[in-house]
């Protein structure tokens, strides 16, 4: 009769709790009808077929159009496809250092938001 690997068991076991803890922790950041103000301000700094979906989701977290200095996206690409697969809309603060990061799928569908190199979401510390 085989034993069980108990080690092997145990492995399995954490992994599972921490995959699933990190995701029940990405949950698709909260948006809203788009501010018309910001979202002219990102159509004026950047040119992309996800600016209405990027100004929703700065909408949601109550970010003011006030408070845009800039906007720029990273692109990421599946090298076996050349298809795009995700985009990353920074959007530059006048008030802080750093950037919000508003991460959206191949069709523009947000995933996240997050803050970079010292910038904070609004509302938040």
């Amino acid at each position: 009769m085989k034993t069980p690997n108990l080690a092997a068991f145990a492995a399995a076991g954490a992994l599972t709790m921490l995959v699933s803890a990190c995701a029940s922790t990405l949950s698709p950041p909260p948006v809203a009808q788009p501010d018309p103000a910001l979202l002219s301000i990102i159509n004026s700094n950047v040119t992309n077929d996800c600016n209405p979906q990027t100004a929703a989701v700065l909408t949601g977290v109550g970010l003011p159009a006030s408070n845009v200095r800039g906007v720029n996206y990273g692109i990421y690409r599946d090298e076996y496809r050349d298809k795009i697969v995700r985009w990353d809309a920074w959007v530059y603060l006048k008030d802080q250092p750093g950037s919000l990061v508003v991460t959206l799928d191949e069709d523009c569908r947000p995933i996240q938001i997050y803050a970079r190199e010292g910038a904070t979401l609004p509302g938040r510390r």
